[in-house]
């Protein structure tokens, strides 16, 4: 055999070598390439999404904290038992006694309320008022103490979670002896207390 015979076997069987092994060898390579780079862009993508879901599940948080004040401020129902010792002790912090509590009957109250104009149609700024209703719980409240210490019981209303508003105050001196006066005051309160609908 010849060296050229040599040479042409050898670069057929060559050929043969890189068409049979190294081409499908390198298809298989780029394939796995492709995929590679496919699942980078997945876990990428979980990574985003576990950051997003991380995220959205701490303003759930924030948010379930905000919905427990409102709560808070807003119940459901009247609890009557609750809503007495809260008076009773925010009387007795403030160095007041609590003489009694009347309640009156339950009122529905609507707030916000947005009208239509002469089309039927919303304006704008009305579009974006929210109709809020909720019932509406007076109260007589009937303390009696000194005028500094009713000045911090409504203070303590004021900033107390519980919605509420102190719609009217009326009082009356307590006088020792012959017409004197002691320094203590009988303070009556018309409060309204609000409950969610």
């Amino acid at each position: 055999m010849s060296k050229i015979t040599i040479s042409l076997i050898s670069l057929v069987l060559a050929a043969a070598l890189v068409f049979f092994l190294v081409i499908p060898f390198w298809s298989s390579v780029k394939v796995l390439k492709q995929e590679l780079v496919s699942k980078k862009e997945e876990a990428t993508k979980i990574e985003e999404l576990l950051t997003k879901t991380q995220q959205l599940n701490q303003e759930y948080q924030e948010v379930s904290v905000d919905t427990e004040k409102i709560f808070l401020a807003l119940p459901s129902e009247e609890d009557i038992p609750r809503l007495l010792v809260q008076f009773d002790s925010l009387a007795a912090s403030n160095g007041l006694l609590f003489e009694s509590i009347g309640f009156g009957e339950i009122a529905e109250e609507e707030r916000g309320k947005a009208s239509r104009d002469e089309t039927g149609q919303l304006s704008v700024s009305q579009a974006k008022r929210t109709v809020f209703s909720f019932l509406n719980l007076p109260l007589d409240v009937n303390i009696s103490g000194s005028y500094e210490a009713f000045r911090l019981y409504v203070d303590a209303l004021e900033k107390n979670i519980r919605s509420m508003d102190v719609n009217g105050i009326k009082f009356t001196s307590q006088k020792v002896g012959q017409g004197e006066l002691s320094g203590i005051f009988n303070f009556g309160l018309l409060v309204d207390v609000y409950y969610l609908k």
